[in-house]
């Protein structure tokens, strides 16, 4: 491992320190962007194998056909529409209607995470800022950035984890009402404590990284430092 990604991961508060006179927005912007299109990735990835353990089918209109105004009753001025020999419905497998929905959601996702990266580096500037801290706000976007870095594993731990769970449960009905009831089910019991105990290790990774940085760049004590980064990595968990 190069010593480099192993000073981050063991000793992030050196890694700043090495790294404060280049610390800066600019920098943090591209960092969450990058970091933002790899838990796009990572979720997009997970949502497709999660999607192919839908195995029922359910009935959907037929987007080929016309609608029956234009095809009932000799059609409009008695001239009939062409496709309105084709069926109203088709049948569809749920897994690519779980996919299709999946492929709307990704792209407001990857908005999402870089308004987030903006908003707690917000919140740990003005934290920091309460504190005593003297340290710049692009400074501190940059380290917000790096204490991102834990999603993208926590994304893709987490993905794992519910793609092997859906593997298990039996996701065969067409009914929409079983099949939410089935999806829920993944969410409490065993699974719901697996999926919260990987949100707070994701939470408290992140923590960790926020409050050497903070400590590094505003030169505030530990405790304050802790603290602000705690509170700020807390709230996503809580609003979730």
């Amino acid at each position: 491992m190069p010593s480099t990604i192993r000073t981050f991961l063991l000793r992030p508060g050196a890694f700043f320190e090495q790294r404060r006179d280049r610390l800066g927005g600019v920098r943090g912007g591209a960092l969450a962007l990058g970091i933002a299109v790899a838990v796009t990735a990572v979720l997009g990835v997970a949502l497709r194998l999660f999607a192919a353990q839908f195995t029922g089918t359910t009935e959907v209109d037929n987007p080929t056909r016309p609608p029956d105004q234009f095809c009932e009753d000799g059609g409009v001025g008695e001239i009939t529409m062409s496709g309105c020999d084709e069926p109203a419905t088709r049948t569809v497998e749920i897994g690519s209607l779980v996919w299709d929905q999946a492929n709307e959601v990704l792209p407001g996702l990857f908005v999402g995470l870089v308004v987030v990266w903006i908003g707690l580096g917000v919140l740990l500037y003005v934290g920091a800022k309460i504190a005593g801290g003297s340290g710049q706000f692009g400074e501190t976007a940059e380290i917000t950035a790096w204490g991102l870095v834990p999603s993208v594993v926590g994304v893709a731990v987490g993905g794992a984890t519910l793609v092997f769970f859906a593997s298990t449960a039996d996701l065969s009905a067409s009914s929409p009402e079983m099949l939410l009831e089935q999806v829920q089910n993944l969410q409490s019991g065993l699974s719901g404590l697996v999926f919260l105990a990987i949100q707070i290790g994701t939470a408290a990774w992140q923590a960790y990284i926020w409050a050497d940085g903070l400590r590094a760049v505003h030169e505030i004590s530990r405790y304050a430092a802790v603290a602000v980064a705690v509170i700020v990595a807390t709230l996503p968990v809580i609003l979730s």
